[in-house]
Order: C-alpha cells, then sequence, then structure tokens
C-alpha cells in the first residue's frame, strides 16, 4: 500500500499571524528608528551648543582688557607727579607682546630720550632727562585688576618739569597688542572703542618698543 508523502509546503504567514498587523509593526519600527535619529541629531546639536557657550563662558572668564590712564597728582601725597598709568581692568591676565609710547609720532623705548625730545628746556641743569622712573611693558604680563606705572616723575621732581611734560601729554600716543591665557589676542591704540579682535599679534623685530 502507498504511503502519500508529506506536504512540506507551507502557506505564507506573518510574524504576528496576521498579515495587517506586521505591516504595522514593521511601519512602526520604522518611525521609532526615524524618531531616533532625529532626537539624536537634535541632541547632538545642543551639545555642540552646549559646549559653545562652555567655550565662550571660559574665554569670557580669562579675558584681560588693558586702558591707560595718566594724571598730574600723586594720589597719597597729593603733590604734582605725573604718571603714566596701564590697568588691566579684565577678569584675566593680560600678556602684553608689544606697547608702543609716541611723541609726536616717533616711538621711544625709555624715559631719557623721550623727556630730551618732549621737555629738554625744562630739565635741571646738568640732567640728561634720566630723572623719571619708568617700567618696561613689552614682553610682560599684567596680572587681571592690576596696573603699573610705566612712566613717573617723582613728586621731588621740579614743578617745572612736571608742568612741561603735562603739557606734552597731548602730543604722546600709546599702543599695544596683548593675549589671554587662551592666545585670543586684541590691538588697541586706547583711544575711543573697545580693543580690536586679531588671530594673533603682529611680529616685527625691528618695532621701538617700551
Amino acid at each position: 500500500m502507498d504511503v502519500p508523502a508529506p506536504d512540506h509546503s507551507h502557506a505564507p504567514h506573518s510574524h504576528a499571524g496576521v498579515p495587517w498587523l506586521d505591516i504595522v509593526i514593521a511601519i512602526s519600527a520604522i518611525f521609532i528608528s526615524v524618531v531616533s535619529l532625529v532626537v539624536s541629531i537634535q541632541h547632538g546639536k545642543t551639545m555642540e551648543k552646549m559646549v559653545e557657550q562652555n567655550e565662550k563662558l571660559v574665554a569670557a572668564s580669562t579675558m584681560p582688557f588693558l586702558t591707560e590712564r595718566s594724571g598730574n597728582i600723586d594720589p597719597v601725597t597729593l603733590k604734582p607727579s605725573m604718571h603714566f598709568t596701564l590697568k588691566n581692568g579684565g577678569v584675566g591676565p593680560a600678556i602684553i607682546d608689544t606697547f608702543e609710547f609716541r611723541y609726536k609720532g616717533i616711538p621711544y623705548h625709555e624715559s631719557t630720550t623721550l623727556l630730551r625730545a618732549c621737555c629738554s628746556a625744562a630739565l635741571p641743569a646738568n640732567r640728561d632727562g634720566s630723572g623719571a622712573i619708568y617700567s618696561n611693558i613689552a614682553g610682560s604680563i599684567l596680572p587681571a585688576r592690576e596696573s603699573v606705572d610705566f612712566l613717573l616723575l617723582a613728586a621731588d621732581e621740579p614743578a617745572k618739569l612736571q608742568k612741561a611734560v603735562n603739557d606734552a601729554r597731548k602730543d604722546m600716543t600709546f599702543s599695544a597688542c596683548y593675549c589671554s591665557v587662551l592666545n585670543e589676542c586684541w590691538q588697541t591704540d586706547f583711544e575711543a572703542g573697545r580693543p580690536k579682535p586679531i588671530p594673533a599679534c603682529p611680529k616685527n623685530d625691528k618695532a621701538v618698543l617700551w
């Protein structure tokens, strides 16, 4: 007697056993994948913005801000005393690459030649112009909230010399290029307006720096 061979063919079937439900599940899976991708992209953009904002906060917390001021009275003794002061009013140290002190457009690097140029008639007899105290600025670091007198006439200097330097002040100009500890740099002429951001301080080996 012949035994019928078993039928191994199978009718089409779905994972859920219901064709339309399989389609719904597949579409749902695709939808969830798309949503996950969109969320991941948005999360990435949010993280980028947070990193950018954090970088800005760090930069702001280390930013120096140089200003120049001069006066003709010693704030302690209240006696006549010409002084030129550089102040870092920022919140981070200023790495000062260059600082130029010009009188009538000509740069000077120390007080002797400057006083001879601006105020020779007022210099005391037998003096070569070295009566002022000065500090070199270029290549120095000025901490936040600190200041330094880069030119100072002591109170015991003759009133005639004090007045001569005060009168010459209108022809004196200053400029500087400085950077933060994050190597963000600025140029300034200490006139009206903010310091100008630049990629890096220019190098000039022939510059006459104070």
